[in-house]
């Protein structure tokens, strides 16, 4: 506990500092490939820091990342999501970090407008599609509710986190993108 102590006063401190530095708060939230964001957030209409957001949370921005599921690149596509939201075998242009980060706007864009709400769409990004509808259909979440009936903790963590992150990068970042997370209207 004495840890977790530490590391909470740790990070309220470097968030501190991050209000007062900006400069410091770019070291702590980098934002590598932001061209392929910004590109990928105009073709799609999005919000180019929901988009980094995305991937600091899923990779840290690293575009060699496989998680143990099989989710591969800076945005933690699955190779079957890819597929679906590409129409081909998209796994060789999941290792490019322009082409994962487009095949993920396109993804959440996607997710975007089928949910018409960003939460469900990070939710759905995470958690997957069908637990999302099936979390709606049987009421034990819907979107406007408080996160933490978000059923999975992993999902209801991310979705946090995602929409924390964006707001950090639209902070550090200005003149990117639209009042909301979701972008353009959104």
């Amino acid at each position: 506990m004495n840890g977790n102590r530490r590391r909470n006063a740790l990070l309220a401190l470097m968030l501190l500092l991050a209000v007062l530095l900006p400069w410091l708060g770019g070291i702590y939230y980098p934002w590598p490939y932001q061209s392929a964001f910004l590109s990928a957030a105009d073709r799609y209409g999005l919000s180019p820091y929901l988009l980094a957001a995305v991937a600091r949370s899923e990779s840290r921005f690293d575009p060699a990342a496989t998680s143990r599921r099989g989710a591969v690149g800076l945005m933690q596509l699955m190779p079957a999501t890819g597929r679906y939201v590409s129409g081909h075998d998209a796994h060789p242009a999941l290792r490019s970090p322009g082409d994962n980060i487009a095949l993920g706007a396109r993804y959440l864009a996607q997710l975007l407008r089928q949910f018409s709400s960003q939460t469900a769409a990070i939710a759905a990004y995470n958690g997957g599609e069908a637990n999302v509808h099936l979390w709606i259909a049987r009421g034990v979440w819907r979107p406007g509710q408080p996160l933490q009936r978000i059923p999975y903790p992993e999902t209801r963590d991310f979705v946090a986190r995602v929409e924390r992150t964006a707001s950090w990068y639209r902070y550090l970042y200005p003149g990117h993108g639209g009042a909301s997370f979701g972008g353009k209207g959104q």
